[in-house]
């Protein structure tokens, strides 16, 4: 299986284990990725400046990959894959706006009829290669019950909440991993407040990290590279808002996957995680 994949600007802006564990996973199930050429960003930071920006840039990115021949693009972070979804929709409701977003797109040469589908994490793993798949590839027994955080652009996307957070446990469930319910499970991880709130912010991602260790859980899984930063790299400040200091191992999905699959902590980039991984002895 080839697809084009957009990876976002945190990615490219230097979080490393992000871009590294997707990539990693995609060779161990057979998967090639191919780099969309001419990325820039999904759109995101502009919805609430100019609806038909956000929406020409995440649209665009599906045009281009259109034009290179691609049916589908992979996007792996759940906020670009968010927007993609939403701009196409919007789009659908309003003859105005594809208008107008079909003249901007004729000066680069791209055609808003022709739209690669984009493809999310979850329904890579769940819809193209399947669960069953999945539970095959596994070469690891990491014996471990974790804490899923969803997060919002996760929960917004798709089907659903429900189906989406169902999708999830199920794709952690193929590779032998516990996904119990704990209190707290759907809530913020204080991402969006980082900038206008930081105290409530912090105190968010520490209440999280407080209930998934309250629950006696190993780890705390991750997709989204904006979740990542707050309760990975920000975790000690987290964890002060809160009055923890038990700090408490953090992985991406790739990661956990990753590994599950038989590759190593430094393949997947664990190794690049500031929260203390090496707890879980995964390679040791």
């Amino acid at each position: 299986m080839e697809l084009a994949v957009f990876w976002g600007c945190r990615a490219i802006s230097g979080d490393i284990a992000f871009e590294l564990s997707v990539r990693r996973l995609a060779e161990a199930l057979g998967v090639r990725l191919v780099d969309l050429e001419g990325q820039s960003c999904c759109g995101e930071p502009l919805r609430s400046v100019s609806i038909p920006a956000s929406c020409y840039l995440a649209i665009r990115m599906m045009a281009l990959a259109a034009r290179e021949g691609h049916k589908m693009l992979l996007v792996p972070c759940p906020k670009g894959y968010y927007m993609m979804s939403w701009s196409r929709e919007l789009m659908s409701n309003s003859a105005e706006l594809r208008e107008h977003l079909s003249k901007a797109l004729e000066s680069e040469g791209l055609d808003i009829s022709k739209l690669a589908e984009p493809v999310d994490l979850i329904g890579l793993l769940h819809d193209l290669v399947g669960p069953e798949a999945l539970s095959r590839a596994v070469k690891r027994d990491l014996g471990l019950r974790v804490a899923v955080h969803p997060g919002c652009y996760l929960l917004r996307s798709g089907g659903g909440a429900a189906e989406r957070l169902s999708q999830l446990r199920t794709v952690l469930g193929a590779v032998g991993l516990e996904v119990p319910y704990y209190p707290g499970m759907l809530d913020c991880c204080g991402g969006s407040l980082e900038v206008s709130r930081p105290d409530a912010a912090l105190t968010l991602a520490g209440s999280k990290l407080k209930a998934a260790q309250e629950a006696g859980l190993s780890c705390l899984v991750v997709s989204c590279p904006a979740c990542f930063h707050m309760l990975d790299g920000r975790q000690e400040e987290a964890l002060a808002a809160v009055g923890v200091k038990k700090p408490m191992p953090v992985l991406y999905l790739s990661q956990v996957l990753g590994l599950a699959l038989g590759l190593e902590p430094d393949e997947v980039g664990l190794n690049l995680n500031s929260s203390p991984t090496e707890e879980l002895g995964i390679g040791i």
